[in-house]
């Protein structure tokens, strides 16, 4: 903290719910740090929590992400985050299906966040990052299969 402080780094710091206690501690650092360096910046993620410090709170810029409410903007916001090049990198007939129902899946699974733990064992936010490395998966064994003439899917 103390370096990126003071030669302008970007920090994040995430699930900081998880580590509220500490959290008092980061506060009294900040309040000592006086003159940062202009390029500095400070990024903490966290869920909602009672326990996160009110100063750093007051002190912060905040900025609240939440995922599209209901399948439909959820799967139309997914799609929109999907390039033509994308579509178009697997030669495979069946890429472009498969790819709408990874959407369909991503946009179930982040619609089944509503409910919290009930019927799953812990929380998981499938974002966009595990959209995006799905799709990649697929497009590899989708291609692979393709180029070797396979008669049918890898799976």
């Amino acid at each position: 903290l103390q370096i990126g402080y003071s030669r302008g780094y970007w920090i994040l710091l995430q699930n900081c719910h998880l580590m509220a206690s500490w959290l008092k501690e980061l506060d009294k650092r900040l309040e000592e740090m006086k003159s940062p360096h202009k390029d500095f910046r400070l990024w903490l993620t966290t869920e909602p929590t009672k326990d996160f410090p009110l100063g750093i709170l007051q002190k912060s810029l905040k900025i609240v992400t939440e995922p599209p409410d209901g399948l439909k903007p959820n799967m139309r916001g997914t799609m929109m985050n999907i390039d033509q090049e994308v579509l178009e990198e697997c030669p495979h007939p069946a890429y472009k299906s498969c790819i709408f129902v990874l959407t369909f899946l991503h946009a179930v699974v982040q619609e089944r966040r509503k409910y919290d733990k009930l019927g799953w064992n812990i929380r998981y936010d499938f974002n966009q990052s595990d959209f995006v490395i799905s799709q990649r998966l697929l497009s590899l064994y989708l291609s692979k299969a393709w180029d070797s003439r396979a008669e049918f899917i890898p799976w």
